[in-house]
């Protein structure tokens, strides 16, 4: 069975709160802010076509379809959900967006009734999931829609470095235009309030995000609450080995086995 793209299928509908809220800020600078090559895209692209083979993938978080759109194009079914109506509508509207199958769901809370070789989500978008109840549920989502032999790919931002209180960090600057943000962390609840200001001719404008980073061992026990094990880590798409400096991780996971213990390996 597969869900409507325009009807969210059985689960919790979007609410409005967390991963849907970034989509009705950023929704209309994210293309501009985050092309298709940012992050070394291109290096996810191809490292996710390795995993998933002949079959077909899920992305929690589409978002405008950064990755799922050239991750089609290479021949993989792709189909991905999003709480963010305005997201995918830029998905729809791009070059290619036909490929991918596109259903507005809250990917902590969904069933799209239909397993999948590979399951991922990348970009910190697990992070828009704003407390660790939600994150976790993600991953029970994500375990439920992989196939067996499947693997679930979670890419994000090492938190390192992070401080309590409030900070500045710059962005980008370019020949008529800058962005920074100032950044509240609480690091009890791990949760992020950001204010992004784009300033454009003298022109500013503000954009707030809230998210709640996680650390690749707290990310491991969510994941073996799901049932899952991790099979992999390295700090980049191109296999480059953990350090403490990595600035991002890259972590696959694949059901345990069965009649194994929580942790073992």
């Amino acid at each position: 069975m597969e869900a409507d793209e325009e009807t969210p299928p059985p689960g919790r509908e979007p609410d409005g709160h967390g991963s849907g809220d970034y989509g009705r800020t950023f929704g209309e600078v994210y293309d501009d802010w985050y092309p298709p090559g940012f992050a070394d895209g291109d290096a996810a692209v191809a490292a996710l076509a390795d995993l998933g083979g002949d079959g077909e993938a899920l992305e929690l978080g589409v978002g405008t379809g950064r990755i799922a759109i050239p991750l089609a194009r290479r021949g993989l079914r792709v189909h991905g959900v999003d709480s963010s109506p305005e997201m995918l509508r830029r998905l729809r509207g791009k070059p290619g967006g036909d490929l991918v199958r596109a259903v507005l769901a809250d990917m902590a809370d969904c069933d799209l009734g239909h397993r999948f070789t590979l399951v991922y989500s990348v970009f910190n978008s697990l992070f828009c999931l704003p407390d660790q109840a939600r994150q976790a549920a993600c991953l029970a989502v994500a375990a439920r829609h992989l196939a067996p032999g499947g693997r679930l790919v979670v890419e994000h931002q090492m938190p390192a470095g992070v401080s309590p209180g409030v900070s500045v960090r710059h962005f980008h600057t370019g020949a008529d235009r800058f962005r920074f943000s100032v950044v509240d962390c609480d690091p009890v609840t791990q949760v992020m309030e950001r204010r992004t200001v784009a300033v454009t001719d003298g022109d500013a404008v503000s954009y707030r995000s809230v998210i709640r980073y996680v650390w690749p061992g707290e990310l491991d026990l969510m994941a073996a609450a799901a049932g899952l094990v991790p099979l992999a880590r390295t700090a980049d798409w191109k296999g480059s080995p953990m350090s403490p400096d990595s600035p991002c991780c890259v972590s696959v996971y694949g059901h345990r086995a069965p009649g194994a213990r929580a942790g073992a390996r």
